[in-house]
């Protein structure tokens, strides 16, 4: 008869399972929030209501600091 997992080895296991696809899911989400900065720069390029170069301004910081997710996920190996 196999031991029963107590309940902080069975909490371990489903935080381990949870946590297989956990990278993925936040490169991913890096990589849509980057996408959606390049969406609305062009959406904002033409505005030209106050404050619009601040929200372009900060849009492209955004963007740059995601860009090395995007581009090179793993790092440069």
């Amino acid at each position: 008869m196999a031991e029963e997992l107590t309940a902080y080895e069975r909490l371990q296991q489903t935080a381990a399972e949870a946590s297989k696809g956990a990278g993925l899911l936040a490169l991913r989400t890096l990589r849509d929030v980057h996408w959606e900065c390049v969406a609305l720069e062009d959406e904002w390029r033409d505005r030209q209501d106050p404050g619009a170069e601040e929200v372009r301004a900060a849009l492209a910081r955004i963007r740059a600091k995601l860009a090395p997710a995007v581009t090179m996920p793993w790092g440069d190996r």
